[in-house]
């Protein structure tokens, strides 16, 4: 077996101890164990280390994306052939089984990412485990465009040429995941589904409900407050305009209207380029795209609006549920052609060819 079992732990667990001895006795020679922040003296890393895991400690408790970070890191850096990754939970949720059948597929199909979909009823998964998951997934879908119905699996296979996009995601918790899952889609790296049957009714977690909530949807929230923000600023510099200008003028009011979208969309556009989505790469053409879009979202509000005049509703209503489609629009839009990242999806195809 080439592929490196990446499992971080933030708990003693017995599970973790049985799931290395049994992938040993399949045949799973390189097993890394992270220690997110436990005594590395402890009897039972001494155990896992008799298995003959391999051991990483980290001296705090970082979160789950950094411990799956630090020990993809370290196979990268200190064995031996190594072709893929894959990475598991600690609490009994994975058997090794399942763990090995990733690790088969991963070898036949080595240019995909590989994920374990877990049966909702077979896995006996909490019903607010599976609501969370039936939403990530519609969330997932609407930004990427791509059907994924178990985004929060823990079991996946990551091909070897996927490296630097693992190192270089953001986010140290469980918003790791999904931002990684989320760069795959936007590289046209094919997903590849293994079905597996995950024990979810005694998995322990360390899931912060409204921080790592807010975490895994971070920059659609930053987005949202950006244009909230920006609006604010376009409605009140409109009022400074119309004001100032003299009021004779016959343009007076498109005047102001254009001068204040001018500068509230400038300022959205460095908000959301260095901020929202902090790539800088290439200014101008970045720039160019956003006022193109800027210029269709906001003519495609206009007669949108105008072809609902017939319906028996107020047209503030029409206007902000036409408006609220587009922003979802916009900010998907933004995400894949405005602030996409040319470089590195040229450098992960360059990698995958020559895999």
């Amino acid at each position: 077996m080439s592929h490196a079992v990446i499992i971080p732990i933030y708990c003693e667990n017995k599970n973790t101890i049985n799931l290395c001895n049994e992938l040993q006795e399949l045949g799973a020679e390189h097993i890394v164990v992270v220690n997110d922040g436990l005594d590395s003296n402890s009897e039972y890393f001494n155990e896992l280390t008799s298995i003959g895991c391999h051991l990483v400690h980290l001296k705090n408790n970082n979160g789950k994306g950094a411990s799956l970070k630090a020990g993809i890191r370290y196979a990268h850096d200190n064995l031996y052939n190594i072709t893929g990754y894959i990475t598991c939970d600690a609490d009994g949720q994975h058997t090794a089984n399942d763990v090995m059948k990733i690790s088969r597929m991963l070898d036949l199909r080595n240019g995909c990412l590989i994920l374990g979909k877990r049966d909702y009823k077979k896995s006996k998964m909490p019903l607010n485990i599976r609501i969370g998951n039936r939403l990530s997934s519609a969330y997932f879908k609407v930004i990427t465009g791509k059907s994924c119905s178990d985004t929060q699996t823990g079991l996946r296979g990551i091909p070897a040429f996927l490296y630097d996009t693992v190192m270089k995601t953001k986010g140290n918790r469980f918003d790791f995941e999904m931002n990684f899952l989320t760069k795959c889609a936007d590289m046209r790296v094919p997903f590849y589904f293994v079905n597996i049957i995950a024990d979810c009714s005694n998995c322990s977690s360390n899931f912060r409900l409204i921080k790592d909530t807010y975490l895994i949807y971070r920059t659609p929230l930053r987005f949202a407050t950006a244009s909230i923000g920006c609006t604010i600023i376009d409605l009140v510099l409109f009022t400074i305009f119309a004001y100032i200008l003299p009021s004779h003028m016959f343009f007076n009011i498109m005047l102001a209207t254009l001068m204040a979208r001018a500068v509230s969309g400038g300022i959205n556009f460095l908000i959301n380029r260095k901020v929202i989505f902090g790539n800088t790469d290439n200014g101008a053409k970045q720039a160019l795209r956003f006022f193109i879009l800027f210029f269709c979202i906001m003519c495609a509000s206009s007669l949108i609006v105008s072809a609902l005049w017939f319906l028996p509703v107020p047209v503030t209503l029409t206007k902000a549920i036409v408006d609220l489609l587009l922003w979802t629009v916009n900010y998907k839009m933004q995400r894949i052609w405005v602030f996409k990242d040319d470089k590195r999806l040229k450098r992960v195809q360059k990698r995958k060819q020559n895999n």
